[in-house]
């Protein structure tokens, strides 16, 4: 069996079954007009909030005005305390509470210690962020007024508070590449790292635990799987997943107009290594598992968990020492980062030179684990089948 033979039945296996032919080649391309639909708004708006106003003054009247006069707030009602408005958060009809003290406008014209608290579920961080926000934003700017007329009738000359002003550290918010802020611009050029190998390890998987069931690899004659025959079927199954990573950094990036392009020659090269990572994980679990449907539950069942080890959403250095260490055993955590820096940040190669040396280790393990797996699997079907036939034989002399 030569790499060009292996090459070529291993593509066939793919494209002449449904099963793996699906999540390999359309689902890559559903997913594009699919998996970006609940990011298209790009940013929160119109979040429900109530305002506990305990102190019903015409201060506190004034900021729940502006509150609702924010893009990203609506002021669905006004209670009196927060436990009145509880209930509404607990049971989703608001996505948070904006609690105004007793006495705020007192407090405030007095230079008294007071503040506004905002609450939300925790269980949005997206949502939460947006409220802590534009809640903080827009009652640092009404109490301002205030503020600087207390300071003013305090003594101090006006060239004394406009010099204070400009004192201040002024606070630039710059986004390296999401520079609309927009939610589908940062979780849809994230996620592609992780779309492709999930559904490239299932459709290799699907390939792998089929030869398996059957006991019987159209590309180990005999049982006997040669090196060549190894690394053409790797490197067809490569060539779907360059093909998946290519076409959502190229045409899906590009459609839903979302950050690109920065670093075109160094994608490719990491899609690549990338491809061949995905590939030896693909075929380590077809092997070690040797159904065909096993690896769809193994995939779906570690999804979410590998977007969070990623450390997009989450900062790697706040996950506990064991989930850190789990977390470098998938391709996706350093793919993902490496793919962010390179096409939405525009990296060097060498900048990301952390993220291709833990790449190249998994892929040579994944590889090593696949060859080792997979010639296992070929000698103990061979063995099976002919030790099925050698009994087939014996019965039918019998017979």
């Amino acid at each position: 069996m030569t790499f060009l033979d292996a090459f070529r039945r291993s593509v066939g296996a793919i494209v002449r079954d449904k099963g793996p032919v699906m999540p390999a080649t359309v689902a890559v391309v559903v997913y594009c007009f699919l998996y970006p639909l609940p990011y298209l708004p790009q940013t929160v708006r119109d979040i429900p909030v109530a305002v506990a106003d305990a102190d019903t003054s015409a201060l506190s009247r004034e900021l729940a005005r502006n509150l609702d006069a924010t893009r990203e707030l609506e002021v669905a009602g006004v209670t009196r305390s927060v436990e009145e408005a509880l209930p509404l958060l607990r049971s989703g009809s608001i996505g948070g509470i904006v609690s105004i003290p007793d006495h705020f406008e007192r407090d405030v014209r007095r230079g008294s210690p007071t503040g506004v608290t905002i609450m939300g579920d925790g269980g949005l961080v997206v949502l939460d962020g947006t409220l802590l926000s534009s809640a903080g934003q827009t009652t640092a700017a009404t109490v301002a007024p205030l503020v600087q007329a207390r300071l003013a009738r305090s003594g101090l000359p006006e060239g004394t508070l406009q010099a204070s002003d400009r004192a201040l550290p002024e606070f630039v918010k710059q986004p390296l590449f999401n520079v609309v802020d927009g939610y589908q611009s940062y979780v849809v050029t994230a996620s592609m790292g992780l779309i492709i190998l999930q559904l490239l390890t299932i459709a290799i998987a699907v390939v792998v635990g089929t030869w398996c069931e059957k006991g019987e690899w159209p590309i180990a004659i005999r049982g006997r799987l040669t090196p060549a025959a190894f690394l053409g079927m790797v490197a067809a199954f490569s060539v779907f997943s360059v093909c998946g990573i290519l076409f959502w950094s190229g045409f899906v990036f590009w459609y839903h107009d979302l950050p690109r392009a920065a670093n075109v020659g160094g994608v490719v090269a990491f899609a690549l290594l990338y491809a061949a990572a995905i590939s030896g994980f693909g075929v380590a679990l077809g092997a070690w598992m040797a159904e065909r449907e096993r690896a769809l539950q193994f995939v779906a069942a570690c999804s979410v968990p590998l977007l969070m080890f990623s450390g997009f959403a989450f900062p790697v250095e706040s996950f506990v020492a064991p989930v850190r260490w789990i977390s470098m055993l998938f391709p996706s955590t350093p793919g993902i980062r490496g793919f962010i820096a390179l096409n939405q940040m525009g990296a060097r190669l060498d900048e990301v030179l952390p993220q291709i040396v833990h790449l190249a280790v998994l892929t040579a393990i994944f590889l090593a684990a696949g060859w080792l797996l997979s010639s296992w699997r070929t000698r103990q079907g061979h063995k099976n089948l002919q030790d099925g036939g050698t009994r087939t034989a014996h019965d039918g002399a019998i017979g």
